[in-house]
């Protein structure tokens, strides 16, 4: 058997790939990149064949390799050269990856992207992909097996690290039905003047800024999606129920909110997306351990655990 060796490195979108591949390379591996290449994966395989038959012994490529049928190619170049191939699965989660791309959005552009990003000049950027390649990849993922022609099949945890300077909490607050009610027709206001306060909130809120905690507020408005139609309020209208429920408490809460509809999910601000736990997460160097999510539906606990938050019930919180 050959000394060569071809390894993949494989897991989810913005699973983590990179850091894992450097090691390789810093050990001397030569590194074939598909986003870097262009090109097809079958693409990719031929330039590794081309560089161990050039004399060449280590390479190491990485991509997402979801299917038994994108692992295929690389495979048969090892099987024709006699050369093994070692797999190297980065078992990532789903959450934890939806997580990094958030935060590679915003370090790279300083916010979220948004729909129209996407398609736009984001369009062709594999580094900035849209929810839905991550939901395609967690259906069509299949965990790679040594009987598809691996030397070994070796599975690697995902391992965040936080930088060493955030080291502040937060207490991020849902807003209809757990800071606030409407007296209006819908679940949310419509108007400023149908912002009611529910009880024992400011308080509470206020004996937490002196506990430390930054107050943030992360909503879902799809109302405004419909803004013009029935049941639709306007962008500026949304901002004057928030500012109105901020003045009732007597407290400055920095807010974001998806003013976006489903289906089908086209952004990463709608929780339980973690796009504006991400925000705040690198805006206000937080570390999500020490931070709480406080809401009422199975999208605000959702929104918490992709975030790395722990959650508590408003009615728990409130109390």
């Amino acid at each position: 058997m050959s000394s060569k060796e071809i390894v993949i490195v494989m897991g989810f979108n913005a699973g983590g790939k990179t850091t894992i591949v450097q090691e390789f390379v810093d050990d001397g591996y030569h590194r074939l990149n598909r986003d870097e290449m262009g090109g097809s994966l079958d693409g990719q395989a031929k330039a590794a064949k081309e560089f161990l038959c050039e004399g060449h012994y280590k390479v190491v490529l990485d991509n997402t390799y979801l299917t038994v049928e994108s692992r295929e190619s690389i495979i048969q170049v090892g099987k024709e050269l006699n050369v093994p191939v070692r797999c190297v699965h980065l078992t990532t989660s789903f959450e934890d990856a939806q997580l990094n791309a958030c935060l590679r959005m915003v370090q790279r552009t300083g916010r979220l992207l948004m729909p129209e990003d996407f398609k736009g000049e984001f369009k062709n950027d594999p580094n900035m992909f849209p929810p839905v390649a991550l939901f395609s990849a967690k259906k069509r993922f299949r965990p790679p097996k040594e009987a598809e022609g691996f030397s070994v099949v070796e599975e690697r945890e995902f391992v965040r690290k936080w930088p060493a300077d955030h080291t502040n909490k937060a207490i991020l607050l849902d807003y209809d039905d757990t800071l606030r009610r409407s007296t209006g027709n819908e679940r949310w206001p419509e108007d400023p003047s149908e912002v009611e306060l529910l009880p024992g909130r400011t308080a509470k809120l206020q004996q937490c800024v002196k506990d430390g905690y930054v107050l943030l507020g992360v909503s879902n408005q799809s109302a405004v999606a419909k803004a013009g139609k029935p049941r639709g309020i306007t962008h500026d209208t949304a901002v004057a129920c928030f500012e109105r429920t901020n003045e009732l408490l007597g407290l400055k809460i920095d807010y974001m909110f998806c003013p976006h509809r489903i289906p089908p999910v086209t952004c990463y601000c709608r929780k339980p997306g973690s796009g504006i736990g991400a925000y705040f997460i690198l805006k206000y160097k937080l570390n999500p351990e020490e931070c709480i999510m406080v809401g009422d539906a199975t999208s605000d606990r959702t929104f918490a655990t992709r975030s790395g938050f722990r959650y508590k019930d408003e009615k728990d919180f409130f109390k």
